[in-house]
């Protein structure tokens, strides 16, 4: 089995209206999209997408919360078994508690 049919194996359930996308970004990393089905004025067509997540390393695969689109957290989140126990949303969790007073 190789790593992105490991990763699909062990995905949670994504939420109704949406798909998972793996994205190689090199051997080492992978990133996985949630994928919205729905088609929005705002997106001219393109496809809307958000990050779930990070995956990193080849024998050793571990997850990774997502900073941001771009770049994870470099501490492991959990290991790749227990993916599909996670939210099928997002590991992303915003620093800020409320935008006002």
């Amino acid at each position: 089995m190789d790593k992105k049919e490991l990763i699909e194996a062990n995905l949670p359930q994504a939420p109704k209206g949406f798909h998972f996308e793996i994205e190689t970004v090199s051997k080492l990393i992978s990133k996985i999209w949630l994928v919205h089905h729905e088609d929005y004025d705002y997106a001219c067509g393109r496809v809307v997408k958000t990050i779930h997540s990070f995956v990193k390393g080849t024998k050793n695969i571990t997850i990774h919360k997502p900073k941001n689109a771009k770049t994870s957290y470099v501490k492991a989140f959990c290991t790749i078994s227990e993916l599909g126990n996670q939210s099928g949303y997002s590991l992303y969790k915003p620093s800020v508690a409320k935008l006002f007073d």
